[in-house]
């Protein structure tokens, strides 16, 4: 999903002028984004950064707001609670703090359009969450820890898994650590009838290197 991510943010960052141009140079077709990832993971994601503006928008309002208090806060995931402290820094060192929190409003909701209209415009969905394997899944998330926070790795990949023994396809991320050809091995090489299920093991390709 980082893809779709740093596409919609659209900002000076590596990752996102990478994916800019990735996406720009690809003229042969649609691309593929799983089930999984458009109607389990995204509308997660989205809730998660309205969460994370609004109660950065509380902070910054009412000094005295603990967010540490916060259910919402506590909901959001570790990285995006750094990322939450720093907006609250930058807002108040701003001198417009009611326009700095606009900026941050309007730029979240740039993001859930610019996303939305890539799927509808760009992207085919393929493997219904029903059809995503679960012992596929299951071995996958062995090799990447077994944490919860990697579930949706395990999900996205075993759907790409899945779709390349239909058609050839080529797995794109920036995630380097858990997207890799040596934990799909090794979770191959501890079920065996994952190999005859699944003999295509599709080429991934990190977008910060392309």
């Amino acid at each position: 999903m980082c893809i779709l991510i740093y596409y919609a943010s659209n900002d000076p960052s590596l990752f996102s002028k990478k994916t800019a141009e990735f996406i720009k140079k690809n003229k042969s077709g649609k691309f593929l984004v799983c089930h999984y990832i458009v109607e389990w993971d995204l509308p997660k994601w989205l809730k998660r950064q309205n969460i994370l503006v609004d109660e950065v928008a509380k902070k910054v309002k009412d000094f005295s707001y603990d967010l540490k208090s916060s259910k919402s806060w506590d909901s959001l995931y570790p990285r995006e609670k750094q990322k939450g402290e720093k907006l609250v820094l930058k807002a108040n060192l701003a001198q417009n703090k009611a326009e700095f929190i606009q900026r941050l409003l309007d730029s979240q909701k740039d993001v859930e359009i610019r996303i939305f209209h890539f799927i509808k415009q760009k992207a085919e969905k393929v493997i219904q969450l029903s059809e995503i394997d679960p012992n596929l899944r299951s071995e996958l998330l062995t090799f990447l820890d077994n944490n919860i926070s990697n579930v949706s790795d395990a999900n996205i990949l075993a759907s790409g898994i899945q779709e390349h023994n239909k058609k050839e396809v080529t797995l794109v991320t920036a995630d380097k650590s858990h997207w890799t050809k040596e934990n799909i091995q090794w979770a191959f090489n501890s079920k065996p009838q994952l190999v005859k299920t699944y003999p295509k093991m599709p080429e991934i390709k990190y977008v910060q290197d392309m």
